[in-house]
C-alpha cells in the first residue's frame, strides 16, 4: 500500500468514527419522556435482551460471569460489575458495549449490532431508574422446558354431566381434551357437519381421493351408529391410505428423485423410488412408526441381508451429495433433527446453540454417528444393469474416519487437535446414558453381494442371453454371405466374388469373435461364482479354483480384443472400400487396427501368466464418489460400526420426550388444518409451546403404548366429535367468535386448501380415469399420458410437474408444513389446461351416462353432487340451469353441432373452477 493511500485510509477511518460518535450523541443524552411514554419493560425491553443478548448471557451460558434474563441480575452485573446502573446512562456498561465503534468490544459480538430504536428503548429505561418488576423469575433450567421432558399421561379430564351434548363429547378420548378447553374458556362448539362433507372430508384425509356416488349414497342411507366407523375402517384397510400417507410422510423426510447434470447424479440416488414404495408399503402394513424410523436409519445394522428392509436406507441415500462430504453430513444431521426430534441442530454447527443446551462439540458428536456411512446400490433380482435399476441404501464403508470440529463451521479448518466421538446431546440422554455402541458383525451376503443366489443366476440369464445373441447374428451373417455368394454366381461373377462379399467374409469373422466373447463371458461367470463360494467356506480347493477364475477372466478379455481387432480389420477393409476416401479417415482406421492387433498380443500373453486374483462377481455398486475417490472394486467391510443402529435405538426408547410428540403433531396438523405445536420442526426453547399440552401429551402416550401404530391414531382422530364439527362460522356464537376468532381452541373444524396431488387425482378419479396401482419407478414429468397417481411423478429440485406445482407442491428442500396460495396461475390452470378440459368432459360424460333421466335439472343436481359432494340449494340450482342455457345459445351461435353436450362440459369445468372443488371442508 501507497503511503499516500494509508493517510487517505486512515483519515477515513477517522471521520467515520468521528460520524459514529456524533450519532450517538443523541443516544447518550439525557432523555426527555413524560409519564405517558414510559418505557414499559415487560414489552419492550425484556424481548430486546432475550432476542440478541441472553444467548450468551442467560442461563445456557454466563460470559463474564454476566446474566442479563432478569433486571435484577443486569444490576448485578458479572466479572466486570453491574451491567446497568439505574438512572446513569453514561455509567452503565450495557449501554457502553452495544454502542461501541469497536467492533471488538460491540455487542451482541454476532449479527447486526442493535437498531437506534432498540438503543433508544434501553438507553430510556435505565434512565428511568431500569424499573421491572420485583417478581421477575430469571429463565427456566433448559432440562425443565416441557418438550426434554418425557410424556406422562396425563387423567382424561371430567366432563359437565349436566351437559346436554355428554354423550358426544364422552366418546373419544380426544373430545374430552378439547371440550374441556371450550367448558374452560366459554366457546360453543358448532353443529355436525353434514354426512356429505364429513364423507369427502374423511376421504381426502385418509386416501385423498373423492367418494363416488355410490359410495355417498350408502353412507347416508346406513343410520347405524356404526356408519362413520365402518367407513373410516375400509379407508384404513385401503391400499390408497398408503399412498394419501405416503407423500406426507415423503413431504417431512424430504423425498427426491435423483438430480445432476446430464446423466451424472450430483444428489440423492438413482432408483430412489425403492424407498417411496417402501414408505407406503410400510404404512399400509400399520409397520409401527418407530420401527420406520429404525429401519430408515439403520436397516443394514438391523437386518443386512434382507433387500425389502434395505430399501428404507434410501432415507439416507437421498442426502447424497457428490461435491461436499460436508454438505452431505449436515443436511443428514439438520432434517433428521428436524424431522424426527423437531429440534435445529444445525443452528450449532459454527457456535454453540444459542436458545437450546447443545455445544458446538455436541453437534459434530451427532455427526461422528453418521461419519463413516457412504451409499451402494445393491443388485435387485433378474437385473444386472444398474442403470436400469438397483436398491440405492446405506452402509458404513469407512469405518476409521475420524471427525474434527470445524473452527466456526469451516470445513477447511478442522482442529485435528481431538477426535470428535459418537453422542447424542446431554440433556437428551436417557437415565443420564450415552449410546451404547457395539460393533456390528454383517453375514456374508452383506460383505459379498455377489454371493446371493439371484446375483449368480442374473449374470448367468444375461450372459446366456448374450450367448444366444451372439449365435443368432452368425447364423444371419453365414446366411447373408451365403445369399451374396449365390447372387454373385447367377449374375457371373462366379470366379470373382464382388467387394460387398469380402465385407460380409469379414463380417462373419467379427460374429465368430463374438461367439466366442460371449461364450467366454458365459464360462468366466461360473468360474468366478464356484471361486467366490470356495472362497467363503475356505475350501481346500479355493487356490485351484481361484486360479480358473482368474483364468477364465484372461481368456474373456482375450477373447474380447480378438473381437475388436476383428472389427477394427472390417472397418479398415469397408474405409478402404468407399469412393474417394480421405487420407485421414484411412489412417485412422489403420491406427484402429494395429492398436486393437498390440491389444491382442498382450491380452494372449496374460493368458499363459498364472495368477490367484480374480473380480468377484458384482452385486453391487459404490457411489460415483468411492469410483473417484477409493477403490471401488474393494471389498466391502465385514463389520459395521453399530452407530446408526445405537442412535436408532435410542430414538425410538419408548422413554424419549420428542419422537412421538414430534410423530403426534405431524398427523394432527394433516387431519385438523393446524398443529397443536405451531413451530412444526422445533420444539426447543425457541419454539411456540402447544397449545393443548396434554392432548399432545395423552396422544404420544397412546402411540407409543398402541405399538406406534399410526393407524390407530388416525383412527382416534377422525371417529372423533371435534372431527365431526362444521367448518363453518355461520351462525357461531357471538362470545366464541370474539373469544377464540382464530379457532385456536376448535370449536369448528378447520378448512383446508386441498394439495395439489389431490387437485389431480381427483379429477382423474372423477373422470374414472385413476391408475390405482401401486409402486414402481418414477413416471417423467412431461408424460402428459400416464393416469397414475400424482406422487409417482418424478419429484427432484430440478424436476417439477408443472401442474403439481402450480398448486403448491412439496419442496424437496425442506417441507414440513406444505404453503397454501391462492393465485390466478392455478384459476388459469383450471381453466385452460388441457388436462382439465379433457376430464372435463370425460366428468361430463360419466354424469350423463349415471343420470336417471336426461334432463338438464337432474344432470345439474348430480353434477354438483359428484363434484362437490353436497346438494346444490335451490339458488345454486336456478343459477347453474341459467349458466347452462347461456352456454348452449354460445354453443349455438357459434355452430357447435354438439351444443348442448359442450354446454355441460362447460358446466362441469366452472364447478371444477368452483372453491369448494379445491377446499377440504
Amino acid at each position: 500500500m501507497s503511503p499516500c493511500f494509508a493517510i487517505i485510509i486512515a483519515r477515513f477511518s477517522a471521520n467515520c468514527r468521528l460520524i459514529l460518535a456524533v450519532g450517538l450523541l443523541p443516544i447518550l443524552a439525557p432523555p426527555i419522556s413524560t409519564a405517558d411514554d414510559r418505557v414499559d419493560y415487560l414489552k419492550q425491553v425484556r424481548p430486546i435482551l432475550r432476542e440478541r443478548c441472553t444467548a450468551c448471557h442467560g442461563v445456557l451460558k454466563q460470559e463474564a460471569g454476566l446474566r442479563l434474563d432478569t433486571a435484577a441480575l443486569a444490576i448485578k452485573g458479572g466479572d466486570t460489575g453491574p451491567a446497568i446502573e439505574p438512572g446513569n446512562v453514561s455509567g452503565s456498561l450495557l449501554l457502553t458495549r452495544v454502542t461501541s465503534a469497536d467492533d471488538a468490544e460491540r455487542m451482541p459480538p454476532e449479527g447486526e449490532p442493535l437498531s437506534p430504536d432498540q438503543i433508544a428503548t434501553i438507553r430510556q429505561w435505565v434512565a428511568e431508574k431500569a424499573e421491572a418488576p420485583a417478581d421477575e423469575r430469571p429463565e427456566q433450567d433448559p432440562r425443565h422446558h416441557w418438550a426434554f421432558k418425557a410424556p406422562v399421561r396425563p387423567r382424561l379430564p371430567p366432563f359437565d354431566e349436566s351437559s346436554p351434548e355428554v354423550t358426544l363429547w364422552q366418546r373419544n378420548p380426544i373430545d374430552r381434551f378439547i371440550a374441556a378447553d371450550h367448558l374452560r374458556r366459554s366457546l360453543v362448539p358448532q353443529a355436525e357437519a353434514d354426512k356429505r362433507v364429513w364423507l369427502r372430508r374423511v376421504y381426502f384425509d385418509l386416501i385423498g381421493l373423492p367418494p363416488t356416488l355410490e359410495e355417498i349414497n350408502s353412507f347416508l342411507v346406513d343410520q347405524t351408529p356404526e356408519a362413520y366407523d365402518k367407513v373410516v375402517a375400509r379407508l384404513l384397510d385401503s391400499s390408497q391410505y398408503g399412498q394419501r400417507w405416503g407423500r406426507h410422510w415423503m413431504d417431512i423426510w424430504r423425498y427426491s428423485d435423483w438430480w445432476g447434470l446430464g446423466a451424472e447424479v450430483r444428489n440423492s440416488q438413482k432408483h430412489i423410488w425403492h424407498w417411496r414404495d417402501w414408505i407406503i408399503e410400510s404404512l399400509n402394513s400399520d409397520k409401527g412408526y418407530d420401527q420406520m424410523l429404525r429401519e430408515m436409519l439403520a436397516a443394514d445394522e438391523f437386518y443386512p441381508n434382507d433387500l425389502d428392509r434395505l430399501r428404507a436406507t434410501g432415507y439416507l441415500a437421498r442426502q447424497y451429495f457428490i461435491f461436499n462430504r460436508t454438505t452431505w453430513l449436515d443436511e443428514t444431521i439438520e432434517h433428521t433433527a428436524k424431522a424426527m426430534l423437531g429440534l435445529t441442530f444445525n443452528c450449532a454447527k459454527c457456535h454453540d446453540h444459542k436458545y437450546d443446551p447443545l455445544s458446538q462439540v455436541a453437534y459434530y458428536e451427532l455427526r461422528a454417528i453418521f461419519e463413516p456411512y457412504q451409499i451402494r446400490t445393491e443388485m435387485v433380482p433378474g437385473q444386472t444393469d444398474f442403470e436400469q435399476d438397483g436398491i440405492p441404501r446405506a452402509f458404513d464403508a469407512h469405518l476409521d474416519e475420524a471427525t474434527y470440529l470445524h473452527i466456526r463451521g469451516d470445513d477447511r479448518n478442522p482442529d485435528k487437535t481431538r477426535t470428535i466421538e459418537p453422542a447424542v446431546p446431554a440433556f437428551l440422554r436417557l437415565d443420564g446414558k450415552n449410546l451404547m455402541i457395539e460393533s456390528v458383525p454383517l453375514p456374508l451376503e452383506a460383505t459379498s453381494p455377489g454371493l446371493r443366489d439371484f446375483v449368480v443366476e442374473a449374470h448367468r440369464q444375461t450372459a446366456e442371453r448374450q450367448l444366444a445373441s451372439a449365435r443368432a447374428a452368425l447364423d444371419a451373417a453365414k446366411a447373408k454371405l451365403a445369399e451374396t455368394l449365390a447372387a454373385g454366381k447367377e449374375s457371373g461373377a462366379a470366379t470373382t466374388q464382388p467387394a460387398s462379399a469380402d465385407q460380409m467374409q469379414f463380417a462373419l469373422v467379427v460374429a465368430e469373435k463374438a461367439l466366442r466373447t460371449a461364450d467366454a463371458g458365459l464360462a468366466s461367470i461360473e468360474a468366478r461364482a464356484t471361486a467366490d463360494r470356495a472362497n467363503v467356506a475356505q475350501a481346500a480347493e479355493l487356490p485351484t479354483l481361484a486360479l480358473a477364475a482368474s483364468k477364465s477372466e484372461r481368456v474373456l478379455a482375450a477373447a474380447r480384443a480378438e473381437e475388436e481387432l476383428s472389427r477394427a480389420e472390417l472397418a479398415l477393409l469397408q474405409t478402404s472400400a468407399e469412393p474417394n476416401v480421405a487420407s485421414e479417415k484411412k489412417l485412422a482406421a489403420t491406427k484402429a487396427a494395429l492398436d486393437s492387433a498390440n491389444k491382442v498380443i498382450a491380452a494372449i500373453k496374460a493368458v499363459e501368466t498364472p495368477s490367484e486374483t480374480y473380480t468377484p462377481l458384482p452385486g453391487a455398486r459404490k457411489t460415483q464418489e468411492d469410483y473417484q475417490n477409493r477403490n471401488a472394486n474393494a471389498p466391502y467391510p465385514p463389520t459395521s460400526t453399530g452407530r446408526r443402529s445405537a442412535f436408532a435405538k435410542w430414538l425410538t426408547d419408548p422413554r424419549h420426550p420428542l419422537t412421538a410428540r414430534v410423530a403426534i403433531n405431524h398427523i394432527w396438523a394433516r387431519h385438523m388444518g393446524r398443529p397443536l405445536v405451531p413451530t412444526m420442526f422445533d420444539f426447543g426453547r425457541k419454539g411456540t409451546p402447544p397449545t393443548h399440552p396434554e392432548l399432545l401429551d395423552w396422544l404420544a402416550s397412546e402411540l407409543i403404548e398402541q405399538d406406534w401404530s399410526m393407524k390407530h391414531i388416525h383412527r382416534l382422530i377422525v371417529t372423533s366429535q371435534v372431527y365431526r364439527l362444521s367448518s363453518s362460522n355461520a351462525g357461531a356464537a357471538e362470545s366464541t367468535l370474539a373469544a377464540d376468532p382464530e379457532n385456536h381452541f376448535y370449536w369448528r373444524m378447520n378448512p383446508a386448501r386441498a394439495e395439489a396431488q389431490i387437485v389431480r387425482d381427483s379429477l382423474l378419479s372423477l373422470a374414472g380415469e385413476l391408475d390405482l396401482s401401486l409402486g414402481g419407478p418414477s413416471i417423467a414429468i412431461n408424460d402428459e399420458t400416464s393416469r397414475r397417481r400424482s406422487l409417482y411423478f418424478v419429484h427432484s429440485h430440478n424436476d417439477h410437474q408443472k401442474f403439481l406445482s402450480t398448486f403448491d407442491d412439496a419442496s424437496v428442500l425442506d417441507c414440513y408444513r406444505r404453503t397454501e396460495s391462492i393465485v390466478p396461475q392455478q384459476a388459469l390452470a383450471m381453466e385452460n389446461s388441457p388436462f382439465v378440459s379433457e376430464m372435463a368432459g370425460r366428468i361430463a360424460r360419466r354424469v350423463e351416462a349415471a343420470c336417471p333421466t336426461p334432463s338438464d335439472s337432474d344432470f345439474l343436481r348430480l353434477a354438483f353432487t359428484t363434484i362437490l359432494s353436497v346438494e346444490p340449494t335451490a339458488d345454486e340450482q336456478a343459477t347453474m340451469a341459467e349458466l347452462l342455457n347461456r352456454m348452449s345459445e354460445l354453443a349455438i351461435v357459434t355452430n357447435r353441432p354438439d351444443a348442448k353436450s359442450a354446454a355441460r362440459v362447460n358446466l362441469v369445468q366452472t364447478l371444477l373452477n368452483h372453491n369448494d372443488f379445491l377446499t377440504i371442508r
